[in-house]
């Protein structure tokens, strides 16, 4: 059954992705191409807290478009392994959060930081890249928030490269990807392309370790619990090289 999963993969990451029209910018609507659906990127400004926990440490809030709301938070306990996670929930008249859903840890990283892909359509729920890390970018945690539920769609080992200049020399910078993610499929199966020049690639389960791609080359295809690299349309397993 693997290898029947494998091919199916392949053959959805052969067809054709959408090139955006205008770099980082939020389309309007959605498409369909040969790949299936394709969500734009829906821009949620963080806001201040509105719910207070005694339990929780609160690092920023985001309105969905339907009302209800979405938190990165963690414990309050520092000494807890349990890390941060993604809540929804709706505020109460006693500023409490009613908790409907909560999303995997990340367990480790000091950020969580999501970024939303959606269609018109609110039933097809929306897609979340959260960026993990501490100073740096370490890849992004994939979701798709539907049905009150946070479906985890496996991790993406890439991240943005740029430079800053310091007084040692140029710093290598491995920042957020999340808004330079293109998201296409649905019903739980997802393609992820990339729409900078280059990706830096934390592990290409060659042999290899941070290596730098044309990110025409590189892509995903997310299922529940699983992220599959693709590489030149190929999926890539450590047990499969190319």
């Amino acid at each position: 059954m693997k290898h029947v999963w494998l091919a199916g993969v392949a053959l959805l990451a052969a067809c054709g992705t959408p090139t955006p029209e205008n770099g980082t910018s939020v389309g309007p609507s959605a498409r369909t191409d040969s790949s299936g659906t394709v969500w734009h990127r829906v821009d949620l400004p963080g806001l201040d807290d509105n719910v207070k926990s005694d339990t929780l440490l609160i690092q920023t809030t985001f309105e969905l478009p339907d009302g209800r709301f979405v938190m990165v938070a963690g414990p309050t306990d520092e000494s807890s392994r349990e890390g941060l996670h993604l809540y929804l929930y709706k505020p109460s008249t006693d500023s409490a959060a009613n908790v409907v859903a909560r999303s995997k840890p990340g367990y480790d990283s000091y950020t969580m930081l999501p970024t939303f892909f959606a269609t018109e359509n609110a039933a097809d729920g929306m897609v979340v890249l959260a960026n993990m890390g501490e100073r740096d970018s370490w890849g992004q945690e994939v979701f798709c928030l539907k049905d009150d539920r946070f479906m985890h769609l496996g991790f993406l080992d890439v991240a943005l490269r740029t430079w800053k200049s310091s007084d040692e020399g140029p710093v290598r910078v491995l920042g957020n990807i999340a808004p330079n993610a293109r998201v296409s499929g649905g019903a739980g199966a997802f393609i992820i392309t990339f729409d900078t020049d280059s990706v830096f690639l934390y592990d290409d389960l060659q042999g290899h370790a941070e290596v730098m791609l044309p990110a025409a080359r590189v892509r995903y295809a997310c299922t529940e619990g699983k992220a599959t690299l693709l590489l030149d349309g190929k999926p890539i397993t450590p047990q499969q090289p190319l």
